[in-house]
């Protein structure tokens, strides 16, 4: 660009000021809008993308076929797979377990309780290659009471001294000393690691470790090893997660008929049954946007909400080259006889291209540049959104794909807005009736802001339900009272103690005479956490042929009435009377449906065989119902409430459970009744840290990620109104512009200014007709999609399509009406100068 073409470009720029700050502030919002979702999105699918070679890692996870034909899906699977796959099949590099374990780790200094604890094997980080701090990842479990942790739990438990060799107990005085320490695991990654120790140590510990003394017996530590893999009950529970590394160039398909060998080998017992498994390869790098398994290891995202946040960030970005292509058509019509006398002194249709596409580019340049400035400094704000313990990343490359598409789409706005310059003849440009001549390119931009509606109303459309639905989950029902209760889990260090049962029962006793407790209760299980129990060897007696429905399995005691208050639709629930490990049964309303019951009243007392090859060890028992309860909700709405049985037992998975306690309501917030509860819980349990949380929170948690999206639909439908308004308000001042002779006559001949105004409206109002009939039915299929993900959700009613049309139209009678209220109040004289 010359300097003369600057200035006439600053000359044009100071002339119409207000168009050209616009330009600049919906390019800005634009870019900076598409940037923060795609970091966001992103962020998202990099997740355990920073292993060495990751596209060669992948989960085997389990699809079981049960006897009735029902399939079940998990992200675990049967814990000698990783022992036998890496000798029989081949194209296998390396293959890891990990059993997943409840911990507290504690030192004479401090404790920490709910660690993510893992037993594993030496392979695990040749699977994963996380460096070391200290230590060799290359043999990480060089003694029977060896453990690796990370360097933050290294730093919580042993501060800035030097953690190598330092000892730690576990739960109930396991001791390990740290033979290394592993730098903390990526955030964008699925495993979640503080500690792990080999599953060697923990059959090792299970057989050697002394309770009654608290004493491990190292005679035998060098004869340690995991049991053997063919032993059938390492092929019955799926509680371990499998991990492979492949070796280069191996054919996925052909390891894949592999592992169906594997499942024909070892799982004879299952066959026999009538059942089936099918091994499903994860790469490991898909597990977090498209995995939707049970069990899984931390909480994943959803494809369709990646795929609909791509939508609108293209949307978003697409709608500001819209309206910065209406703005500079407008000043392209403003400067047709600048453009008209080029042409008569000499200059050719390449050298006004050339002026007018540089113009754009610069302005594209100046929003850009800004749009990365904001991105730097709104960062810090999506990092903390994301709950990140550092920025959220920033790769280069991503950058020059930026530079990329928006210099494509600062040349692609530039070209059409000089094609109207350029295409005409000079005495054309010149002419007063040029802006008044050019229909077809008004209906162009009539077209343009069509789409611009279209997104608009499909993004209210779908902000409404998607908010609606996560109000919806958030204030349903669950069919328990979780208000005013709190819970902890069970004192860890008592697990396998003697007397650890009478002990706990003591201090409920205690506690439930605290004046600001109601009640308190145990449990396997609480609102908002998975059900840890399942068994589909459950049917009605003498009914063998019923087996094959996966049951939720929960321990509960009898105050578990008092404090969840479930509803009770026939029978009763447990009784201190009942004894506990005993065989009466309470049932919810799905699993009495599912036995084949016809009503809560057929199935009381009726007898359930009950199998459970779990924690709980339950041989084939007959159980007698004793009381059926309505439906609840153990986990967010998204789920479907399975059918559950609830036994009178304390036995509970990795030996841990909960105590839930209900409060009392009182004006110092719960202070005084937790400062006594926490007095008692030191006075029972000295070495286990005090921590009760709210029910009520940890259940709303489920929702968190679905909270977020609606948050996140949100603030981009309300910049897609602003920016459909402002294209709009561009679009309505042309339009006067063009109209200002007619206006002019019309006043003459008796118009009143409503009449102008209805005269504009009514155009512009046919246009957002015909967008919400373009948005509407695409808003409809998507949104029915999106709820798809949802076993109970709100439904997709009428008036928020109603809604969402009023408030576009709203939004444009208001945008119009200012410019033409600005056409129809002024001086009919001035109008008439026009021509």
């Amino acid at each position: 660009m010359n300097i003369t073409n600057f200035k006439i470009m600053i000359r044009s720029v100071q002339k119409q000021k207000l168009t050209s700050v616009l330009s600049i502030l919906v390019l800005t919002l634009g870019m900076t809008s598409f940037m923060l979702i795609f970091f966001f999105i992103q962020y998202d699918k990099s997740y355990d993308e920073s292993w060495n070679e990751s596209n060669r890692i992948y989960r085997v996870a389990l699809e079981k076929t049960l006897a009735n034909g029902n399939k079940t899906y998990s992200a675990s699977n049967y814990p000698a797979l990783s022992q036998v796959i890496t000798n029989e099949i081949p194209g296998i590099e390396y293959a890891t377990g990990l059993w997943k374990d409840v911990i507290s780790v504690y030192t004479p200094d401090n404790f920490l309780q709910n660690v993510n604890f893992f037993y594993s094997d030496d392979s695990f980080f040749k699977v994963f290659n996380q460096p070391f701090i200290v230590g060799n990842p290359n043999d990480p479990f060089p003694t029977i009471q060896s453990a690796v942790i990370s360097e933050k739990t290294a730093l919580r438990l042993f501060g800035q001294k030097d953690p190598l060799n330092k000892r730690f107990k576990l739960n109930e005085g396991w001791e390990f000393i740290v033979a290394g320490v592993f730098a903390d695991l990526p955030e964008n990654s699925h495993l979640k690691i503080d500690v792990m120790t080999s599953a060697k140590s923990l059959f090792y510990y299970l057989s050697h470790f002394d309770n009654k003394t608290s004493i491990l017996r190292l005679d035998d530590a060098g004869n340690a090893s995991e049991p053997d893999p063919t032993a059938e009950w390492l092929w019955m529970n799926t509680d371990k997660y499998t991990y492979i590394r492949l070796k280069g160039n191996t054919d996925l398909a052909s390891i894949t008929n592999k592992f169906n060998a594997i499942y024909k080998k070892y799982l004879r017992h299952s066959t026999d049954l009538g059942e089936k498994s099918n091994f499903i390869l994860q790469p490991v790098a898909s597990i977090h946007t498209e995995s939707t398994m049970n069990n899984e290891l931390s909480p994943n995202s959803d494809h369709k909400t990646i795929t609909a946040l791509y939508v609108i960030a293209i949307l978003i970005l697409v709608m500001s080259w819209i309206i910065f292509i209406n703005f500079r058509i407008t000043q392209s019509l403003e400067r047709a006889k600048e453009a008209g006398m080029r042409k008569v002194v000499g200059a050719t249709s390449v050298n006004l291209l050339s002026q007018i596409v540089l113009e754009s580019v610069i302005f594209n340049g100046l929003g850009m540049l800004l749009a990365f400035g904001i991105f730097f400094y709104l960062r810090v704000w999506l990092s903390n959104y994301l709950e990140l313990n550092n920025l959220i990343p920033v790769k280069i490359v991503y950058f020059l794909k930026f530079l990329v598409v928006f210099a494509i789409g600062a040349i692609l706005s530039g070209i059409y807005p000089a094609y109207i310059l350029v295409t005409k003849k000079a005495q054309q440009l010149i002419s007063k009736k040029f802006i008044q001549d050019n229909d077809g390119m008004f209906n162009l931009r009539r077209s343009l802001i069509v789409f611009q509606f279209a997104a608009t109303i499909a993004l209210l459309i779908a902000t409404t339900l998607i908010v609606r639905q996560v109000t919806f989950m958030r204030n349903k029902d669950i069919g328990l009272s979780i208000a005013q209760t709190a819970y902890s889990f069970t004192p860890m260090s008592m697990i396998k103690k003697e007397g650890a049962t009478q002990k706990l029962s003591a201090f409920m006793e205690e506690i439930n005479c605290l004046p600001g407790i109601k009640a308190s209760t145990l449990s396997s299980c609480i609102p908002g956490k998975e059900t840890n129990f399942h068994s589909n060897t459950i049917y009605p007696s003498g009914k063998p042929e019923k087996k094959g429905d996966n049951f939720g399995i929960q321990c509960i005691d009898y105050r578990f009435q008092k404090v969840y208050n479930p509803k009770i639709l026939a029978g009763r629930m447990f009784s201190r009377d009942d004894r506990t490990g005993g065989t009466q049964l309470v049932i919810n309303r799905e699993a009495c449906k599912t036995l084949g019951f016809d009503s809560p009243e057929m199935a009381l007392g009726k007898f359930v065989q009950v199998n459970v090859n779990d924690y709980l060890s339950i041989p084939e028992t007959p159980y007698q119902i004793c009381g059926i309860i309505e439906d609840f909700h153990q986990e967010s709405p998204r789920k479907k409430i399975e059918p559950l049985l609830l036994i009178n037992d304390f036995r509970w998975k990795y030996d841990t459970g909960f105590i839930t306690i209900l409060l009392n309501p009182n004006n110092d917030g719960y202070k005084q009744t937790f400062a006594q509860l926490k007095d008692k819980w030191k006075a029972f349990y000295p070495i286990d840290s005090f921590e009760f949380k709210f029910t009520n929170e940890t259940y709303q948690l489920q929702l968190k990620p679905d909270k977020k999206l609606a948050e996140i639909f949100s603030l981009y439908t309300f910049l897609s109104v602003l920016l459909a308004a402002l294209g709009l308000f561009g679009l309505a001042a042309y339009s006067a512009k063009k109209r200002t002779k007619e206006i002019g006559i019309r006043k003459v001949n008796g118009a009143s200014w409503l009449d102008i105004l209805i005269l504009f409206n009514v155009d512009f109002i046919k246009w957002v007709a015909v967008a919400f009939v373009v948005a509407a039915p695409l808003a409809w299929y998507a949104m029915q999609k999106w709820l798809e993900n949802f076993a109970y959700k709100t439904s997709l009613s009428w008036w928020i399509f109603v809604l969402a049309g009023i408030f576009t139209l709203a939004i444009a009678i208001l945008t119009v009406s200012w410019q033409s209220w600005r056409a129809a109040t002024a001086n009919p004289v001035d109008a008439l100068k026009v021509e």
